[in-house]
């Protein structure tokens, strides 16, 4: 009988909760353009499966 409830209560618990799924949260540099010796540079987040992109800035040596 405690084996017929646990099954009864997996299966509810599947119908009312998600299932889990894993999503890495990442940063990274994406170039934008050279002038001279600076390389402007853009920081680009993805969470949860989008992305977005900030402004060129971040200036570093070419």
């Amino acid at each position: 009988m405690t084996d017929l409830l646990a099954r009864l209560g997996d299966r509810v618990l599947e119908k009312l909760a998600p299932k889990a799924t894993a999503k890495a949260d990442t940063s990274y540099y994406e170039a934008c353009y050279c002038r001279e010796r600076t390389k402007y540079r853009k920081l680009c987040h993805v969470v949860g499966g989008r992305s977005s992109c900030g402004p060129c800035a971040n200036p570093t040596l070419c």
